[in-house]
């Protein structure tokens, strides 16, 4: 496969775009169907900009640069407290936003969830099945996880694909019950004291830690985190950065 090469700025700009660039055909009868989730709503309106030039610091609605994009289109569908309220205007800064919340990892991408490449030089909005959309030298485009130069360095887990759609954003207050099992941490994970990115920090848990769980638990936006026997400590932990 040909890939994307990176560009000045750090931004990628795109190599002989038909061999690897997706999506600018018309969407099909399933794609236009009426998002379910607040994910696929904010795909949805990230994919709409698709051809819209690059712009730097350009946040729309005619023109982005690869943050710009995640704002406009996290912010259209009331979802913008997902990626720290429009604060982080670059895509390292939004790396380590999400880093240091423990909301990182390789691996589990869902729909509505955020990639990033080269260290934190260029992101973008998880389509699924291996695809991203994001704002290249070229414009707006959906392409290939893996169709760049900039070496693939995490996902950033936002929660958004297991909120149901609602046109803006809601709060779904906390909720918990028993549930039973063990799980395996994917990465190093913060242990918190509730459910929530917002609860205080017990500790780090190591990559592969066996959990015992305890209970789940929905935070304010509606994503699901399990309370978990982490060996010498309880706490809960985010449940997609487990399996």
């Amino acid at each position: 496969m040909r890939t994307l090469s990176m560009g000045a700025r750090a931004f990628i700009p795109v190599a002989l775009a038909g061999a690897v660039v997706l999506g600018l055909a018309p969407s099909s009868p399933a794609a236009a169907a009426e998002p379910k989730t607040e994910a696929q709503q904010i795909v949805a309106i990230a994919k709409a900009q698709r051809g819209d030039p690059w712009v730097f610091g350009a946040t729309g609605p005619r023109a982005f640069d690869c943050s710009g994009l995640l704002i406009y289109a996290y912010k259209q569908a009331g979802d913008l407290r997902a990626i720290g309220n429009g604060r982080y205007r670059s895509a390292r800064a939004m790396y380590r936003y999400f880093q240091s919340r423990g909301l990182a990892s390789r691996s589990n991408p869902k729909v509505g969830d955020l990639v990033v490449w080269g260290g934190g030089s260029h992101i973008g909005i998880y389509i699924g099945n291996g695809n991203a959309v994001s704002t290249l030298t070229r414009g707006v485009s959906v392409h290939k996880v893996n169709a760049v130069t900039a070496r693939f360095t995490t996902y950033l887990h936002t929660g958004m694909s297991g909120r149901s759609a609602s046109g803006g954003s809601t709060v779904a207050s906390m909720t918990t019950k028993a549930a039973s099992g063990h799980r395996h941490i994917m990465g190093r994970v913060n242990l918190r004291r509730g459910a929530g990115i917002d609860k205080a920090r017990i500790t780090v848990l190591r990559n592969d830690t066996r959990l015992v769980v305890l209970a789940k638990g929905k935070d304010s936006q509606g994503r699901t985190w399990l309370k978990v026997d982490a060996g010498s400590r309880t706490g809960w932990v985010a449940s997609w950065l487990t399996d």
